[in-house]
């Protein structure tokens, strides 16, 4: 597996100006200034809470977002870094994810970087249920900084040694987030835990198949989902990991063992099927549900 595959050259940080939108910021200006990249700082104005209002509150809100966008940064203190980061502002107007996704096209975007404060209710749309929307729909790997995340990391950590955690199950999704996975850790030279959460259920189906009482069909198992955690690795890949294997609900075990590794990163892979979710009804996935929980920022990469 080639480390140096995955590069992040141009990096796009969505924002709605709220604390959870500054922290995810805070996170894309570091990853730009690590990886030398260029960051799209944008803005959307929704055409939702304009379309009674006409035309000209429209563009005066998107000039007042252009001045915003340019005072937080100010605020942030990204002016004031030893490496300046080569910025772009973008404000735009329409939905947020049509305007979002053309962007990426037009300007190849590695990486979408959008904060959270999760699902707090209809007076909260543009970073609950909008955040939730980006990072189900975006073609490209999506940084989400969730509710729980360290408002320190990005000054503390950077560069330093950390943990990385990569959850699989060994599905086609998964397996493209890996070398993201393998990448980062290389690059930021952090330990790389790979980890399967086996369902509860998992073992008493092994059993009548293998013959044997369910603990002992849970013992060989286990070993077999070790095994294959280990092929993912190739042998004369000079990265420090571990291998990890739990059963439990899967974000119970991906959070309890995120903590357990004080994991800096998440990193998922996110299953086709999250696609065909009709407009308006995004029901809670297992990746999501990490998200929210997780105290550090998970990164997502579609099938």
């Amino acid at each position: 597996m080639q480390t140096d595959s995955i590069e992040l050259r141009r990096i796009l940080i969505a924002t709605d100006f709220s604390d959870a939108s500054r922290n995810a910021l805070r996170y894309a200006a570091a990853i730009a200034r690590n990886h030398g990249a260029r960051l799209y700082v944008v803005h959307v104005v929704s055409s939702v809470g304009y379309r009674m209002a006409g035309v000209d509150v429209e563009i005066y809100a998107a000039e007042l977002a252009a001045h915003e966008l340019k005072e937080l940064w100010s605020k942030l203190g990204g002016s004031d870094q030893p490496s300046p980061v080569e910025l772009e502002w973008i404000v735009r107007r329409g939905e947020v994810c049509d305007q979002l996704e053309d962007l990426i096209r037009k300007e190849t975007i590695d990486l979408v970087v959008v904060g959270t404060r999760g699902r707090t209710g209809l007076s909260k749309l543009v970073l609950g249920s909008v955040a939730e929307e980006i990072f189900r729909k975006v073609s490209c790997p999506v940084l989400t900084v969730g509710p729980s995340s360290d408002w320190e990391w990005p000054q503390r950590e950077v560069g330093a040694e950390k943990a990385i955690l990569f959850a699989t199950d060994f599905e086609a999704a998964s397996l493209k987030a890996l070398p993201y996975a393998v990448s980062i850790a290389h690059r930021s030279r952090s330990k790389l835990f790979l980890l399967n959460v086996m369902r509860l259920d998992q073992q008493m189906d092994q059993s009548p198949i293998l013959g044997n009482a369910p603990e002992v069909a849970g013992e060989r198992l286990h070993e077999s989902e070790v095994k294959r955690l280990r092929e993912l690795i190739a042998d004369d890949l000079k990265i420090d990991h571990e291998i990890r294997v739990t059963s439990s609900p899967p974000v119970d075990g991906i959070l309890s063992e995120a903590a357990h590794s004080a994991a800096g990163l998440i990193v998922l892979g996110l299953h086709r099927k999250s696609l065909f979710v009709p407009t308006g009804h995004l029901p809670s996935s297992t990746a999501y549900e990490v998200v929210l929980r997780a105290q550090c920022p998970v990164l997502t990469v579609r099938s």
